[in-house]
This record gives structure tokens, sequence and C-alpha cells, in this order.
């Protein structure tokens, strides 16, 4: 049995960004890759727009999802810490490789542009597990 590749995704609050980069990672790689998300200031909650965005392409376990800060994860060494959104060297968290993935908050993005936002963040993400499987 091969050993999983952890990964961590994070970005400011962990509603929307980390949150959907660790479901697409569920859905396409879970059995070989483990995905963790967390905020450096957490929200309240995973955003709405998540969820739904999530659900689009096939992933119905979003709502089950909860924010968390970089000090909820697990203490182990990751594979993967990436960053999303957030110029921020997160150095409490050990990893053997640290990305930097930028893009804009989507917040305040309306509907067409968050669509575009989510397959931009696909398409890194399965470049990465597509990555870590050769």
């Amino acid at each position: 049995m091969t050993r999983k590749t952890y990964i961590l995704f994070v970005c400011n609050d962990n509603a929307l960004l980390s949150q959907m980069a660790e479901a697409m990672v569920r859905l396409y790689r879970n059995d070989e890759i483990m995905a963790f998300s967390a905020g450096i200031q957490p929200a309240r909650k995973v955003s709405p727009q998540a969820i739904t965005q999530m659900e689009r392409i096939g992933y119905e376990g979003m709502k089950l999802h909860t924010t968390k800060s970089i000090h909820d994860v697990p203490d182990f060494n990751y594979d993967y810490v990436i960053t999303i959104g957030v110029q921020a060297y997160i150095s409490n968290i050990s990893a053997d490789r640290r990305l930097e993935w930028r893009f804009n908050d989507g917040e305040e993005m309306d509907e067409v542009q968050l669509m575009r936002l989510r397959d931009k963040l696909l398409n890194k993400v399965l470049n990465l597990v597509i990555s870590v499987a050769v």
C-alpha cells in the first residue's frame, strides 16, 4: 500500500478558495491524497457560493465542511502547503514543498466570474494531483 500525499490549502478566511480546492481533491483523488484547508483568519462559515459552485461540478459534501484556522489542522509534515490568494508564509506548519497560487478573492464576484474562478482553480488542482500521481 502506498503512502497518501498530504496537502494543506490555506487562504485568508477558509470560506471559499481553500475550501473549494480541498473539495476538488476529495472529489477527484480522495483515494490517494488527503486534503485539508484552513484560513489565517477563518470566517464563521463556508461561503454559500463555494457550496453552490462545488455542487455544480458534482461535489455534494461541501455542506458538511466547516471553516478552520491554521492552528486547527492536524500537526504533521505536509507534502504540500499551498497558499491561495494570500501572500503569507505559513512558518508554523511543516511542509516538504510550499506553493503560492495567486487568485483574486471571489467573494465580490458575480456568478459568471465565480464560475471562471472555480474553473481556473480546478485546473490548478487537477494539474497538481496529476503531478503527484507521477
